[in-house]
Formats: structure tokens, C-alpha cells, sequence
């Protein structure tokens, strides 16, 4: 990943802090808003290298795995599901892109080198249940990659659910 594609994932994670945050606070508006610079962040992005092109499309298939997960929070059900039908376009589009190298590149924790975070481990693990859920044939996929980013993140010493 370039440093400029490594700023501009952190700029959507912040995105994705920010619509936590509001909604946390009831702040629907705030979180759409936080969601809406996120994908002006994709599309403005100036990718010209090919792993950046990818990075930016699974960028964007976690944000909109976030919206998803927001919409349902916010007992928005159907505008969920759209977010979820989103998701599995993308990915879809991502596979017949690149035919060949999709189960190859796109799962793999070097693949996400760059852009672990905590909120990375949560969205590729929500990722991987949209999938499993509706199933999908690359959910392992993504549950291999789930399982690799939350080692790297959190080690031996995974966090707590209360």
C-alpha cells in the first residue's frame, strides 16, 4: 500500500469512528454524514496503482458493511438489507475483476498490511457473518481473514464481550 493510500484509509476509519460516535449519541444525521465522506474519500482518491484500486474497493465494501450494521442498530431493517445486497455486489464485482487472483489476494492478512485496526477486526468479522448468513461461497474467506486479523491485532489476548 502507498502512503498516500495508507492516508486515505485512515481517513475512512476515522469516518467510521465518527458515525460511531454519533450514533451512540443518537446522531443519525451525524453518522450518514461521517458515512457519506467516507465514500467522497473513495471516489476522490486518486488510485493508480493496481493494490490500490483493491484496497479502495474493500475500503469501501467495509464501509458499507458498517452502514449496514448502523442501519440494522437503528432499526432501519430494509435500508439494511439494501446495504447488505451493496456489500455482496461489490464483492462480486471484486471477483469478476480479477477472476484469478481474487481467492488469492483479496483474503489474506498481508493484503490488509497497513490498515489493521480494531475497527478493521470488526467489520471483516461482521463481513464474514453478511456472508455466512446469506451463504455465500467466499464466506471461509473471510473468516480465514477475520480469524489472521484479529491474531495480529489482539494476539493470544482477544478482548471480552460482556
Amino acid at each position: 500500500m502507498t502512503q498516500e493510500m495508507g492516508r486515505c484509509a485512515e481517513e475512512i476509519r476515522t469516518c467510521w469512528q465518527e458515525s460511531e460516535v454519533a450514533l451512540q449519541r443518537g446522531d443519525t444525521d451525524g453518522a450518514n454524514r461521517a458515512f457519506g465522506h467516507a465514500f467522497e474519500v473513495v471516489d476522490t482518491f486518486p488510485a493508480i496503482e493496481e493494490d490500490d484500486v483493491r484496497v479502495l474497493q474493500f475500503l469501501c465494501v467495509l464501509t458499507w458493511v458498517k452502514v449496514s450494521a448502523s442501519l440494522e442498530v437503528t432499526g432501519q431493517e430494509e435500508e439494511a438489507h439494501e446495504a447488505r445486497l451493496q456489500v455482496f455486489s461489490l464483492l462480486d464485482e471484486m471477483y469478476t475483476a480479477n477472476p484469478t487472483t481474487a481467492g488469492h489476494i483479496w483474503p489474506t492478512s498481508d493484503f490488509m498490511r497497513g490498515f489493521e485496526s480494531e475497527e478493521a477486526v470488526d467489520l471483516v468479522g461482521r463481513l464474514y457473518l453478511l456472508c455466512s448468513k446469506a451463504g455465500r461461497a467466499d464466506s471461509i474467506l473471510w473468516g480465514r481473514l477475520f480469524m489472521d486479523l484479529d491474531l495480529r491485532i489482539h494476539g493470544d489476548n482477544p478482548p471480552t464481550v460482556n
